[in-house]
């Protein structure tokens, strides 16, 4: 192979590139100036200068909204264009739900309160929790998470748990809706560790506002208390009232109620309700005041007291 061919070519190519470098180097400055920024911007025969008035004709006037992406590829826009008039939604950030379930309308706050005191006596309160919600015209979740604990002079006087699940299908657009409904408490005061309630059946939208959203609720379940005195599956039935009250821009009401008789002797029975009100705040924006209210009540508490009920002032930050 004769390698004198290539090298001859690789010699020329490489003075030709000197050469162009060489006259872009020498040219005067207001010449390269405009190589790199652009050519300049002349106005339109017939017009004097930049503040000639009929330059301020000429020119578009932008002084009004952006077009919309609909209207913009209607009348003929390019790409570019409908691009511009498009709007872009942000992100969202790995704590919101939208990140890991899609943009969805959904709801999700976590909830903190604390309170304690250090002295002759050393006490310690603790509530934290959080929700997470969804509403279409087909579906409905509701979920819920508590936990509480308190210490008094080294002695723990309370520790329990709830977490509270609702799903909801609604039924051909109707009022009625088929539900599933999960109630699991954990209380290291009580005669068992963690008492858990399966349950379906037949709900019924009694009020659907924007304002007010009444539910009410017919089903039958069962229930099992782990590590209590009798750890079996006891089949139960189940009525409950599910209440939602928009008060005004910054304030709502929330309750719960569900009865839960056994099929064997409606006299084994037990109550759980769960009321709340909550207050936006002005700043920040994405933080609520809640007034919080759960009351626990079992007929048969076996040797433990059959009435618990928990109070707390929270602060709920909207994700």
């Amino acid at each position: 192979m004769d390698w004198r061919g290539p090298l001859w070519a690789g010699a020329r190519a490489t003075c030709f590139g000197t050469a162009v470098l060489a006259c872009l180097w020498w040219r005067p400055v207001p010449v390269a100036a405009q190589l790199f920024e652009g050519p300049e911007l002349l106005p339109p025969p017939g017009i004097a200068g930049p503040d000639s008035p009929a330059l301020a004709d000429a020119l578009p006037d932008v002084s009004g909204d952006a077009p919309s992406a609909e209207s913009a590829a209607s009348d003929g826009a390019g790409p570019a264009e409908v691009l511009g008039a498009m709007e872009i939604t942000p992100t969202p950030a790995w704590y919101q739900p939208a990140y890991w379930f899609g943009p969805l309308p959904w709801d999700a706050g976590l909830e903190f309160g604390l309170n304690g005191s250090e002295g002759n006596n050393q006490v310690m309160s603790m509530r934290t929790g959080g929700h997470l919600r969804r509403k279409t015209s087909e579906w409905k979740f509701d979920s819920s998470v508590a936990y509480n604990k308190n210490v008094a002079n080294n002695v723990e006087t309370q520790n329990n748990g709830k977490i509270d699940v609702r799903i909801d299908r609604v039924l051909d657009a109707s009022r009625w809706t088929l539900f599933f409904l999960e109630n699991l408490i954990y209380d290291e005061f009580q005669a068992f560790d963690v008492q858990l309630s399966l349950n379906s059946g037949l709900g019924y939208q009694c009020i659907n506002t924007a304002e007010i959203d009444l539910m009410t609720r017919l089903g039958a379940g069962a229930t099992r208390e782990v590590g209590g005195v009798d750890n079996a599956w006891k089949p139960q039935a189940l009525v409950g009232v599910d209440y939602t009250h928009k008060v005004s821009q910054t304030q709502r009401l929330r309750g719960k109620i569900d009865y839960f008789p056994e099929w064997g002797d409606f006299g084994d029975y037990r109550i759980v309700s769960d009321f709340g009100w909550e207050i936006d705040l002005d700043r920040p924006k994405n933080v609520s005041l809640k007034l919080s209210l759960t009351d626990r009540y079992d007929s048969t508490p076996d040797g433990a007291v059959p009435n618990n009920l928990d109070y707390a002032v929270l602060l709920i930050w909207g994700l």
